[in-house]
């Protein structure tokens, strides 16, 4: 019960970050970078790690396309503190528009765990022209 109380609140859960080599890329650019994941106060074991690139429009808010970038199956007890690296890369597509106000391009990455429990981390990229 109190493990469950703490996942909702996201005490001590474990941790998901996409750590990007820079921000701003170019059309048919390569991404590259790693992920980070730390774990929490509790063991618990990631059964798939998936990233997609979204492409959203700020004036309603709403997600225009979203792209897979990564799917990672694994099993993988990660303990008290424990951190792991995954190398991270994805050739962006050739035929994107650059950011402005009106549309922004950012990576959702999800960790997933076996009991269907979801860490998510958002980064936002820079395409420019």
């Amino acid at each position: 019960m109190l493990k469950k109380c703490m996942r909702l609140l996201k005490i001590g859960c474990t941790n998901v970050n996409l750590v990007l080599d820079t921000k701003e890329y170019r059309c048919g650019d390569l991404v590259s970078g790693h992920f980070q994941l730390t774990g929490g106060r509790m063991n618990e074991t990631i059964k798939r790690l998936e990233c997609d690139l979204l492409i959203k429009d700020c004036k309603n808010q709403k997600v225009l396309s979203r792209e897979s970038a990564a799917t990672i199956l694994m099993t993988k007890t990660l303990g008290n503190e424990e951190s792991i690296r995954i190398a991270f890369k994805y050739q962006l597509p050739d035929n994107l528009q650059p950011s402005s106000d009106q549309v922004v391009y950012m990576f959702h990455t999800r960790v997933i765990f076996y009991d269907n429990h979801k860490g998510m981390d958002y980064d936002e990229i820079r395409i420019c022209s």
